[in-house]
């Protein structure tokens, strides 16, 4: 009978022009190219500058746009950024183009978006003669609203859509990524990758040349958040796996030339075994993550392979970026360090800093390698 009669009560305002929305809906915070309901305006805003061309970045063909002339300069400029040059006609839904100067490989932009019924036919015949090197602004644009529609949908770490642009864009990294390049360089390497979240450090991992990332994630929430940044910006070496951390090793996963896992170990209710994991998944570990200084703090220890560690189990909260279990522990900074010195590894310090959030006393990152034989 409920059902009934809410299913009454929408059909009645949908006879009347109204469409039922939740009263938590949230809106978009860029306005509409003129017509569209879908098309954001992406002329007045930077952040698009560098998304566009991330869409086309395995493209290496010449760039032709069609367009206005403030809309050809902004595309150019977006290209720029990437140091691409593009080409560009003044064109306002003329039929008749002469493109005989370009390149025949030339990959067309259309940069207007069509708004009657007789646009689209233009674009219908210019593709039926250059068939799929004409590209339309929307295909460039809407897969980024995905990204727009995650932030206003779901919890970000990084809550502006600008700051993330320059994360996804590579202007900027998420964490010391240029440094632990600098130690070990990422181009080329095939990483596995632990807790993504949302794809700003996957994102640094590509944008350093990284062969190929597979990610880890046991949370739906940084799965999918992680996938829409996949889709939108064109990822093809990237993989999304959903699985617990302590389920992940070499049986399961292969090798790999490095094991990257910033900000996740102390996730773990069962650290030993994940740092066995990770041993096993690469001679070469990047490890991130709050710790206790000189065992300040430290309600507890616990033991692995005759070696007594100094830690504090903390209990977890079930929020958008935290743990799959409801414990875990902080080791005391040099514990966790000379576990790894401990089994043959080469410890080198990338930071090692007092933490300016509450949720920890001290952050750690190292990279751990194995001496090659």
């Amino acid at each position: 009978m409920k059902q009934l009669v809410k299913s009454a009560i929408k059909k009645s305002f949908g006879t009347v022009g109204y469409e039922l929305r939740r009263k938590t809906e949230p809106t978009n915070h860029f306005e509409m190219e003129p017509g569209s309901m879908l098309v954001p305006n992406i002329w007045n805003h930077q952040l698009f500058k560098s998304l566009i061309p991330l869409r086309l970045e395995a493209t290496q063909a010449p760039f032709l746009l069609l367009g206005s002339k403030s809309q050809i300069d902004y595309l150019q400029s977006s290209f720029a950024i990437y140091n691409v040059v593009a080409e560009g006609i003044e064109w306002d839904w003329q039929t008749e183009l002469d493109l005989s100067r370009f390149p025949s490989t030339s990959v067309i932009v259309i940069c207007k978006l069509p708004q009657t019924e007789a646009q689209w036919r233009v674009v219908k015949k210019l593709r039926e003669s250059y068939g799929a090197r004409v590209t339309g602004i929307q295909e460039l644009v809407l897969p980024l609203t995905t990204i727009i529609e995650g932030q206003a949908s779901l919890t970000y770490c990084v809550e502006a859509m600008e700051e993330l642009t320059e994360y996804y864009a590579g202007e900027q990294f998420f964490g010391p990524l240029a440094e632990l390049n600098a130690a070990f360089p990422l181009s080329g390497r095939r990483v596995i990758e632990f807790g993504p979240m949302e794809g700003a450090q996957t994102a640094g991992l590509v944008n350093l040349g990284a062969e190929s990332v597979t990610c880890i994630e046991a949370r739906a929430v940084s799965f999918i958040k992680t996938m829409i940044a996949q889709y939108s910006l064109g990822w093809p070496n990237v993989r999304l796996v959903m699985d617990d951390f302590h389920n992940a090793d070499r049986n399961k996963y292969g090798a790999f030339d490095l094991a990257f896992a910033h900000g996740v170990y102390y996730h773990s209710f069962a650290p030993f075994l994940f740092f066995e994991n990770l041993m096993s998944l690469s001679d070469n570990i990047f490890i991130g993550g709050y710790c206790l200084l000189n065992g300040e703090g430290a309600n507890d220890t616990i033991s692995c392979e005759g070696q007594n560690f100094r830690v504090r189990r903390i209990q977890i909260s079930n929020t958008y970026n935290n743990a799959a279990n409801e414990f875990a522990y902080h080791f005391d900074r040099d514990d966790l360090i000379n576990f790894f010195k401990s089994r043959g590894y080469n410890v080198t310090v990338i930071s090692d800093e007092k933490s300016d959030d509450p949720w920890g006393d001290w952050f750690v990152r190292f990279l751990a390698c194995k001496p090659q034989k």
